[in-house]
């Protein structure tokens, strides 16, 4: 399988600029994503609140989004539905890594912002397809990634 990269060869000035400009565009009130629909409340907040966190290195935790205005009443669930709307729903670039006191969320803007967060993402379907080994069997595990393939072809 040939991994095509998140982003083209543009500069990471130019990718910035488009990006910023998406997310001003959806906190501005604007419909956006496939669906174009318009950001929540609670989104709003959590997306300017990440605006700003830059790649991994800036990446910023539940915590400390919980500081920013407007994320205060926003607990940790409200938070992580945000930012799965935004990704699913917007396709806003958010990645996020828990690489212990350096993880949290972060717009990515690098092919290796998102191997981080895609590293993540497959880390977490084998520790759960490992628990269903566990409970269910081999062939349960391998029925279940039989129909997975099936829903995303």
């Amino acid at each position: 399988m040939t991994d095509l990269p998140l982003f083209p060869d543009d500069s990471l000035a130019a990718r910035r600029q488009t990006i910023d400009a998406d997310i001003l565009w959806l906190l501005t009130g604007h419909p956006g994503g496939l669906q174009n629909l318009t950001l929540s409340d609670g989104e709003k907040r959590v997306l300017a609140a990440i605006r700003y966190c830059r790649g991994a290195a800036n990446a910023v935790t539940i915590r400390d989004l919980q500081q920013f205005k407007g994320c205060e009443e926003l607990d940790a669930r409200e938070i992580k539905n945000a930012v799965r709307t935004l990704r699913i729903n917007f396709r806003v670039p958010l990645g996020s890594s828990k690489k212990g006191s350096g993880g949290g969320y972060f717009i990515m803007l690098s092919d290796e912002d998102h191997t981080i967060l895609r590293g993540q993402i497959l880390d977490q379907v084998r520790a759960e397809l490992e628990v269903l080994k566990a409970v269910d069997g081999p062939r349960a595990a391998l029925e279940l990634l039989g129909q997975l393939q099936l829903e995303v072809c």
